[in-house]
């Protein structure tokens, strides 16, 4: 009797090993990809009364990365600032993260508001963060497995710049995308492979 609970003892201890060791060598580490980007000062100014920006949204600069083979993205936070080293601030605009085909997939930071700090202080720059809902990630699925993203603009065009009589310009201060990967599920075929080896080995025990 002491035997055979010697024998199931030892064998769930080697089943546990066995087990451990197979996924360890199966799982790649976990992969911090940070991605950067320098400031930005928009090319052209309007004053929204005799000039006005084109439509669509304008591209500040583009990250490519490579996600490692066998992982996926878990996370994604981006931060940056509304003004930069030339100005303080910046006019009404919308930041976004998307790729080619849509490249306001997710919004990531917004001064829609004239009296906010972002457009009216002058002690700026004013800093903003943005972290990834699991929908978010979705949306941009097919550039994180192309490994590009998009980082743009788009103008706002309010009422309150009509009486403003001077150019608007976009200064967005510098940028920094934090993607974590992490390995996919150990598959199941190894977990088979796992268990036929805890398996031989009962046999070989009892021989």
């Amino acid at each position: 009797m002491e035997n055979t609970e010697t024998m199931t003892r030892q064998t769930i201890t080697a089943a546990i090993l066995f087990i451990a060791a197979a996924f360890i060598l199966a799982t790649p580490a976990s992969a911090d990809i940070v991605l950067n980007l320098a400031s930005y000062d928009s090319p052209n100014g309007y004053d929204f009364v005799a000039t006005f920006p084109g439509a669509g949204s304008t591209t500040i600069g583009t990250v490519n990365f490579t996600i490692p083979a066998g992982q996926y993205v878990t996370e994604i936070t981006i931060s940056g600032s509304f003004g930069n080293g030339d100005s303080p601030t910046t006019a009404l605009s919308d930041y976004y993260l998307g790729f080619s085909g849509n490249e306001t997939a997710v919004p990531v930071a917004n001064c829609d508001d004239p009296l906010a700090d972002c457009a009216s202080n002058q002690n700026g720059p004013t800093e903003w963060s943005y972290t990834f809902t699991s929908s978010d990630i979705n949306t941009v699925a097919s550039a994180l497995a192309a490994g590009s993203l998009d980082f743009t603009y788009t103008w706002d065009n309010p009422p309150a710049f009509a009486s403003q009589g001077f150019d608007q310009y976009v200064y967005a201060g510098p940028v920094t995308i934090d993607i974590t990967a992490v390995p996919e599920p150990v598959p199941v075929l190894l977990c088979f492979s796992a268990f036929a080896g805890i398996a031989a080995l009962r046999r070989f025990r009892k021989v």
